[in-house]
């Protein structure tokens, strides 16, 4: 992605990034929507998809219940989708949407709908499933049936999809229509996907370099495997062999540093071709050992053809990018909250993000 346009979204009126590279930091203080724009590039390479929408939600403590449903957990759902939304707003107007895309005139956008299911002469057999926006509900004069309130997804090249308050459904395998792209969040600490994630490199070249990312902290790690702890697969841990003592060690047992990195290394590792996303890239991680980090995330991203984009508080971060970024693949933008909005400002030579780190520009 060259550039990137949000509207709507959350506390995004409007945002426009004219201008991306390879490896890109955002910075800027609490509340500004760093994360929140990570979820918004989520949400579009997902194509709007049901399952990155309540991983979001939950995420944020909002979990989209499913199952048996009443007219106040219906009231929840509806709340917690429209959280999505600029100001909760709750607006079925056309007019009306979250719009994520690389081009301002070809976006993704979400909107919110009416949704009837009508059945000819009562017959159960025979359905229409019908969407209305306000427009439509202001001209018939408030009398078409509703079934329920909902959200549709359209991509620029027209096609849809529909998520229904009362047909919310359990989380499916997940799928990448587009491009592939991970997310580490900021409490990914355990990385419940990791063993899967490290099947799918397992016995290739790139499984190198989780050992090489891991001695980043522990140089006496020589070898990883995950094994079953009982369970089924979801239990599958990571376990370190130590280098001349023949001894497995979990890696649970050694810190949420080196639980951080595995983290980050297999989510980079799987996104050949694709998207990075991560937010907060200091948790868990010492100062001392952040730009050997940037270094094996600048040479993969270039060798894996993947762009990345970190969110950061840390001065220490923004240091330790400034010295990786010798290539000046990487570049450096503040958010910052203005009368008219949110505004970037970006640093795009590596002189100007050296400087800046060295004068403590604003990052909190």
């Amino acid at each position: 992605m060259e550039s990137f346009y949000i509207q709507n979204f959350k506390n995004f009126e409007e945002l426009t990034l004219n201008q991306l590279r390879r490896v890109n930091l955002f910075v800027g203080k609490n509340s500004v929507g760093k994360s929140t724009l990570l979820e918004a590039i989520a949400i579009y390479l997902s194509d709007g998809d049901e399952n990155c929408l309540k991983e979001i939600l939950a995420g944020r403590g909002e979990p989209v219940f499913y199952g048996k449903q009443n007219e106040d957990i219906l009231d929840v759902i509806k709340e917690r989708f429209l959280s999505l939304f600029r100001g909760w707003e709750e607006n079925y107007s056309k007019f009306f949407c979250i719009k994520l895309g690389e081009k301002k005139e070809y976006p993704l956008t979400i909107q919110q709908v009416y949704i009837s299911d009508f059945r000819k002469n009562g017959m159960e057999g025979i359905q229409t499933l019908y969407i209305y926006n306000q427009e439509d509900i202001d001209e018939n004069g408030g009398k078409l049936p509703i079934t329920t309130n909902g959200l549709v997804a359209t991509k620029a090249d027209g096609d849809t999809s529909l998520i229904r308050y009362d047909n919310i459904r359990p989380f499916t395998i997940k799928t990448y229509k587009r491009i592939p792209y991970q997310m580490v969040h900021t409490v990914d600490f355990d990385g419940t996907d990791n063993a899967a994630l490290y099947d799918k490199i397992s016995l290739s070249p790139l499984e190198n370099f989780i050992v090489k990312a891991l001695n980043i902290i522990n140089e006496n790690i020589d070898r990883i495997t995950f094994v079953n702890e009982g369970g089924g697969d979801r239990f599958r841990i990571p376990v370190v062999s130590l280098k001349d003592t023949g001894r497995r060690v979990h890696l649970s047992s050694m810190g949420d540093g080196l639980n951080r990195v595995l983290t980050i290394i297999l989510s980079l590792l799987n996104c050949k071709n694709g998207v990075l996303l991560l937010d907060e890239f200091e948790t868990g991680l010492h100062y001392s050992v952040q730009k050997q980090l940037w270094d094996i995330i600048f040479l993969l991203a270039e060798e894996l053809n993947v762009q990345v984009f970190v969110t950061s508080h840390s001065f220490d971060c923004l240091k330790a990018f400034a010295e990786a970024n010798v290539s000046e693949q990487g570049m450096l933008i503040r958010l910052e909250q203005r009368s008219a909005g949110i505004e970037p400002v970006c640093y795009t030579e590596n002189k100007d993000i050296m400087f800046a780190a060295e004068n403590d520009i604003e990052l909190r």
